[in-house]
């Protein structure tokens, strides 16, 4: 999201609300992302994109804004980006774990 609006993308984009948890995926969006979670980009030149780096990437080279820097640096700005979607995976399994499974 945060990219869409830097690179004045948000409003060629139409958000779809999806709703499940890991113990009930019957309403991801498997046909998008056969993984079956979100986020996941339909887009107009090819088959949908999915996992946050790979749509911010696409996104990027789309608007040609230069987010992602040429290497040697573009590793340590991945290696940062992985990072953060580790953290928010982990607070994913933690929140599941507490509102979701049962006893």
């Amino acid at each position: 999201m945060i990219l869409l609006m830097e690179t004045g993308q948000l409003g060629d984009v139409t958000l779809v609300a999806a709703a499940g948890t890991p113990l009930d995926a019957s309403r991801m969006p498997v046909a998008q992302n056969p993984l079956g979670k979100i986020p996941a980009l339909e887009r107009p030149d090819g088959p949908a994109l999915f996992d946050s780096r790979v749509i911010c990437r696409y996104l990027d080279a789309r608007a040609g804004a230069g987010f992602y820097p040429a290497a040697p640096r573009l590793w340590d700005t991945m290696r940062l980006e992985a990072t953060g979607d580790g953290i928010c995976d982990a607070a994913l399994l933690m929140v599941c774990e507490s509102r979701v499974r049962p006893e």
